[in-house]
């Protein structure tokens, strides 16, 4: 039974992690094409004047469905990706010494951010490419595959270096705020708004603190198809202009507060509800199970031991 359990919560973590990241992905998903589209265009000469433009244009030109262009990619991926998130998050979170600390929170953010990175680098290759629209590739799996075949295993990992750079803090940040706005010293649950608050403020953190990775990141992986200049003229990295990395950033703030909020909550809710209700309701059916199979085989075994 104790076995059993384990492997249900560990289940658990990534089965709610899954449902939340689906939710999320329809929430932000418009926000995170404009968001692309402010971080790669031209930075001397500028299409979009801010993100209220960029969005008004894109529907304005293609409708609701340009918005959401390559929204196949992250829907085919986040679930896997929340999934590891969560489920690596909770796993190594309550295998860590003090796991209630805010530092075992961070810990464990962090390393669900770098085992996810390996997912989340070519699904975001795909996602940007599409979204600032490959003049060739139909969807995301014919995206990544001819980047396979024009570059090779290397290609399809283009970037891959900076997800793990922008993940790792990310999720450590993510994860700690969360923690730290919801802890409290009774036993009472958190509160749903109390939840969507500290889901939005840890989205928020964890984007703005990273968020020049993020810059740099978008704009090597769309290069190879769009040559943009500004960000990549022939000089390194580090010597672009600070305001240059925040390119989108508006966007991305306006679109992880509800998007965060969203995961937490869904996440939150889906543990609540299969823990309190169907987790804790099979196990006591399997112990009371286990108890009368237990007693039958005792009253048998005695019965054969009794002299006749």
């Amino acid at each position: 039974t104790f076995i059993t359990l384990k492997v249900l919560a560990m289940a658990l973590d990534f089965f709610a992690g899954c449902v939340g990241g689906v939710a999320g992905v329809i929430v932000g998903h418009p926000l995170d094409t404009v968001k692309v589209h402010l971080q790669t265009q031209d930075l001397h000469n500028p299409k979009y004047r801010g993100t209220v433009h960029c969005l008004r244009s894109i529907i304005s030109k293609e409708g609701i469905r340009g918005v959401y262009r390559g929204v196949t990619s992250p829907l085919l991926g986040v679930a896997g990706i929340n999934a590891i998130v969560f489920g690596v998050y909770g796993n190594v979170q309550r295998k860590l010494s003090n796991p209630d600390s805010l530092a075992s929170h961070a810990l464990a953010g962090g390393t669900a951010g770098l085992f996810q990175s390996f997912i989340c680098s070519p699904m975001e290759l795909a996602k940007s490419r599409l979204q600032v629209g490959d003049p060739i590739s139909k969807g995301p799996l014919e995206c990544l595959m001819r980047i396979y075949t024009n570059e090779g295993f290397r290609g399809v990992f283009r970037g891959g270096g900076l997800t793990i750079g922008r993940e790792v803090p990310s999720f450590a940040i993510y994860f700690f705020t969360y923690e730290m706005l919801t802890k409290t010293d009774s036993n009472m649950p958190v509160s749903t708004w109390g939840m969507l608050l500290a889901g939005g403020l840890a989205g928020v953190a964890s984007w703005t603190v990273t968020y020049p990775i993020d810059m740099i990141k978008s704009r090597i992986q769309v290069d190879e198809v769009h040559r943009l200049p500004g960000l990549l003229e022939k000089k390194p990295y580090g010597a672009v202009a600070f305001p240059a990395c925040l390119g989108g950033l508006t966007p991305t703030i306006i679109r992880a507060f509800p998007v965060n909020a969203v995961i937490f909550t869904v996440v939150a809710w889906t543990m609540r509800i299969l823990t309190e209700e169907e987790l804790s309701g099979t196990v006591k059916e399997t112990e009371l199970i286990l108890e009368k199979y237990a007693d039958v085989v005792c009253t048998l075994k005695v019965s054969e031991k009794s002299p006749t």
